[in-house]
């Protein structure tokens, strides 16, 4: 309503100053317009400050009226000399005034021009000075002005991408993409930050192959470019990040993967796509424990954590893992993709550069062979390898005891699974023995191992292979083979007492075959141990036992001799021991009381210990009585009587004692003595 009121107010002023030279009016109309004109920039200020509002000068009613007083000024400049010059002068400064532009350091500045031509090549975004949205955009700390009428200048927010996001760009103006590309190339724009760089250099519409790092701040023309943040793709530790490229050129059905290129760890979109970058599988990996800022719409990135959703049940979290090859076992490398060996058998040469196949690109262009190589990975090694170029089949180089006997199906993945116990037939006789084989695989042994027992597959997903199967075809084609031959050749030309009889000498010629057979193969066997033979037939185990517990019966004799001798020794010492202690007591008994005294102790003693019947039953008594002690007793005396008749000659002839008890007695003390026992036995009789 201002607007209108002050357009009709100048009109009159102008007619006035026509028709009769005065200006006063006219002076009066535009004071009034520069008040209405203050208080509205106040009022927009104000706004603008509690809204964040666009700037007051780029409000319509304000060009309008600017364009008015203008137009007003330059009407009353013709009949107006000094006073004209002056309001052109007044006027050319607000105008520009009007036009100048300062943007705040959080913003920029995205032009638009209301009035002129349309490009015909760039009709709603321009890196002209034609009608619509201006690509360049007014950047802080730089002084800009626009003519205030014709354009109009909108304060816009930069745009910053979070931590841990990276930002996707997709252009709302550019030439038209390739049917057979779904991304826009990389263009010299300083980030999408040059608009008009962007469209002049052959930026083109839609998504772009480049991104926005994360964590910065970016002044980007949001009329012309849209942003989407998503998250930056993360790897975890031990594992890897398998890469597909979604656009690119298409790859010859004859290759497995695309041409390396470097690509910064396919962070640079655009130079992947320069650089003649394929679509499929990527040889190159993302190692573990990093963020990467990589484009979604160009790869699809396979990670332990999406593995499930994105591999469609082709690769497992197993396949993501880093290959660690375990102590006592060495890792035989079997290449997916090379050269065609020239026989199936043959293994590929070593290759120089390849770092341990963590390159399969260097591994390729030097010539590697498709198939098992003769480079091997050795234990304790850990490897971050792409499953799609290489498959690791693990042999183990520790010591091996494999055992011949009756297997539970829980062993079934046990290297000696298909090792059943021995059987022969001999004269119609089954014999069954168990046997074990110890053995070792050197590592520089172990890809010929694979590669002729049916492990080199070229096919399909590769990773850590914990497959026993080589190993267990070896042991059962090579060594298994060994032995059922000899036994069935030793077995078709004995008897069973020959087969049984030349059991050591059979044991020597087995160790001797399979040490021959296994150092073809570059094995090494350490110890062959047979068990003892049963037959199917009880009877003939009976048999073969008897002359085992003959022996062992002659065994247990020959001991029990050895012992019965060693007893009688035993009991010789003690019997000498104990003569010699009696021999010392007697001696001392003697000294001490005299010989005769101690003979007549020790018959006494003896009479002591005779039998005395406990009841009578009728008879002569005379044979009861001749029983009795007192018999013995008379018999006594007849002897002391003796032994005093022949005291005479103690002296010269001494009693028959033992050696060890004959002592010096003197004749003298013996003749006291024995009276004197002799009164008393017979007082007591």
């Amino acid at each position: 309503m201002k607007f209108i009121v002050y357009l009709i107010a100048a009109s009159v002023a102008i007619l006035i100053g026509i028709y009769t030279d005065r200006n006063e009016a006219f002076m009066l109309v535009n004071l009034v317009g520069v008040v209405v004109l203050v208080q509205h920039i106040s009022k927009r200020k104000r706004e603008r400050k509690e809204r964040g509002a666009r700037k007051w000068r780029d409000s319509p009613v304000m060009m309008t009226l600017a364009t008015g007083y203008l137009a007003i000024s330059v009407v009353s400049a013709g009949a107006l000399t000094v006073t004209g010059a002056v309001v052109i002068l007044v006027a050319a400064a607000l105008i520009g005034w009007l036009g100048y532009r300062s943007i705040p350091s959080d913003r920029v500045g995205v032009v638009r021009r209301r009035y002129g031509r349309t490009h015909p090549e760039f009709r709603n975004i321009t890196p002209y000075s034609t009608r619509g949205v201006r690509a360049q955009t007014l950047l802080p700390g730089r002084s800009s002005w626009v003519f205030p009428a014709l354009n109009e200048v909108r304060f816009l927010p930069r745009t910053r991408v979070a931590e841990g996001r990276i930002g996707l760009v997709t252009a709302k103006e550019g030439r038209i993409r390739p049917a057979d590309r779904s991304l826009g190339l990389s263009v010299v724009c300083d980030n999408f930050q040059d608009g008009r760089a962007f469209l002049l250099n052959g930026g083109e519409q839609g998504r772009q192959a480049d991104t926005l790092a994360p964590g910065q701040a970016y002044y980007i023309n949001t009329e012309l470019f849209e942003v989407e943040q998503v998250e930056r793709v993360y790897v975890p530790p031990g594992t890897i990040g398998l890469v597909n490229a979604k656009a690119g050129r298409i790859r010859p059905p004859e290759r497995i993967f695309g041409p390396h290129v470097e690509c910064e760890d396919f962070q640079n979109g655009g130079r992947f796509l320069a650089g003649g970058g394929e679509q499929g599988r990527q040889m190159a990996i993302l190692q573990g424990g990093a963020y990467y800022s990589i484009n979604p719409a160009l790869f699809d990135v396979i990670t332990v954590e999406t593995v499930e959703k994105t591999s469609g049940g082709e690769l497992s979290v197993e396949h993501l893992q880093e290959i660690s090859i375990p102590v006592g076992y060495t890792g035989v490398v079997i290449t997916l993709d090379g050269a065609a060996p020239e026989s199936p058998e043959q293994l590929g040469p070593r290759v120089d550069g390849h770092q341990g196949f963590r390159l399969p690109w260097v591994f390729l262009r030097n010539g590697g062979h498709r198939g098992v190589q003769e480079e091997t990975l050795g234990e304790g090694t850990v490897s971050a390898l792409n499953p799609y170029f290489v498959r690791v089949v693990l042999i183990p180089t520790r010591l091996l005891i494999l055992e011949w006997n009756d297997k539970s199906p829980e062993k079934s993945r046990n290297y000696d699974a298909h090792l059943n116990r021995i059987a022969v037939t001999v004269q119609g006789h089954r014999l069954f023995v168990d046997m074990s084989q110890t053995l070792q695989i050197p590592q520089q042994s172990a890809p010929g191992l694979v590669s002729r027992n049916g492990g080199g597959r070229t096919s399909g997903v590769g990773g850590l292979d914990r497959d026993p199967l080589p190993v267990q075809r070896f042991v059962e084609r090579v060594l298994g083979a060994i032995v059922v031959s000899y036994f069935n050749e030793i077995a078709a030309a004995a008897t069973v007492k020959e087969f049984l009889e030349t059991y050591a000498e059979t044991r020597t010629n087995l160790t001797s075959r399979v040490r021959s057979a296994l150092q073809g193969w570059g094995v090494e066997a350490r110890i062959t141990t047979l068990g003892e033979f049963e037959a199917q037939d009880p009877s003939l185990n009976e048999a073969m036992k008897r002359p085992a517990h003959e022996q062992m019966r002659g065994e247990l004799l020959d001991v029990a001799l050895e012992n019965a001798e060693r007893e009688d020794a035993i009991d010789a010492v003690r019997v000498r021991g104990e003569s010699r202690r009696a021999a010392v007591e007697l001696k001392a008994r003697i000294e001490l009381l005299g010989l005769n005294n101690v003979v007549v102790l020790e018959m006494l003693e003896q009479i002591t210990k005779a039998p005395v019947p406990q009841f009578i039953g009728g008879g002569d008594l005379s044979a009861y009585l001749e029983t009795q002690p007192m018999a013995r007793l008379g018999e006594l005396l007849d002897r002391m009587k003796k032994l005093q008749a022949d005291s005479s000659i103690e002296e010269a002839v001494a009693p028959s004692l033992p050696e060890a008890a004959a002592t010096a007695v003197p004749a003298q003390q013996d003749a006291t003595v024995v009276p004197a026992q002799q009164d008393v036995t017979t007082e007591q009789a």
